[in-house]
């Protein structure tokens, strides 16, 4: 799913008038801006749930039996067809436009008793990664593909702030936990997103004026996308129908490894 990110425009070199102030020069590189939003939805049939290994010693954790059955031997966070929580959206504009970049957004991942929500996220490299504890099991956290880093103990009321130098694909997991266990962490460049609610809808401010091309994705499903026009101070609507993909092209829980990012997506 490529996305072509946007390239800042070069500011005008010449001497602005002395009644110009410096933040009206800075302005005048950024065009007036639109919203984005919709809905996501998923369409059937939905791949049935798939046996996730629970031996007797995670069987008995707190937690562990409810979480292999219940979430993650599905595919997806809904079991029948309807709004799709946690779908990523992206919105991508040509490179001469410049887009603004917004305050950096607070990305949070919960560990809970033996699950990670949400079961995907995604962020930019603009924003803060926060893991969060909402459990007392002592979960020994990390992020894999930051290279070597250490695991650290996650205690309820104790979050850690988790620095993103690069985009690509990350794993969240708790390595005294299961492999299966685990959250994948996107982190793109585009400050242009967002991650669908518990009704399937989402918001996307700051686009600039002019035609863009919206992505929605999740894991397991066919990638779609459209193309709009944004108009200055107006809301567009763009929703979408996501589709799995066949049952036998799931893609399967992978164990974490230690390992550099993958490539940007998107």
């Amino acid at each position: 799913m490529a996305v072509n990110l946007p390239t800042p425009v070069a500011a005008d070199s010449g001497a602005a008038p002395p009644t110009q102030a410096p933040r009206d020069r800075a302005d005048a590189a950024f065009l007036p801006t639109g919203i984005i939003e919709g809905t996501i939805r998923l369409n059937g049939p939905l791949p049935p749930p798939r046996p996730v290994p629970l031996d007797a010693e995670w069987a008995r954790r707190q937690g562990c039996a409810e979480a292999a059955r219940g979430v993650y031997a599905n595919a997806f966070p809904i079991t029948a067809p309807g709004p799709l929580p946690w779908a990523v959206v992206l919105v991508n504009v040509p490179r001469e436009h410049n887009v603004r970049t917004p305050a950096p957004r607070n990305r949070v991942a919960t560990w809970r008793d033996c699950s990670i929500t949400p079961p995907v996220l995604l962020m930019s490299l603009n924003d803060r990664l926060t893991l969060h504890a909402e459990t007392d099991q002592h979960h020994l956290v990390k992020v894999d593909g930051m290279g070597s880093t250490i695991a650290q103990m996650l205690n309820r009321n104790e979050d850690q702030e988790k620095p993103i130098l690069r985009p690509g694909r990350y794993i969240l997991h708790s390595v005294n936990y299961p492999n299966w266990m685990q959250s994948p962490l996107i982190v793109t460049p585009n400050v242009l997103y967002d991650q669908s609610n518990t009704e399937g809808r989402y918001r996307i401010v700051g686009v600039p004026a002019g035609e863009a091309t919206v992505h929605a994705w999740y894991p397991n499903a066919r990638d779609t996308q459209a193309t709009v026009t944004v108009r200055a101070g107006e809301v567009t609507t763009q929703d979408f129908v996501l589709n799995p993909v066949p049952t036998q092209e799931i893609v399967p829980l992978q164990p974490p490894v230690a390992a550099d990012a993958g490539p940007a997506i998107p």
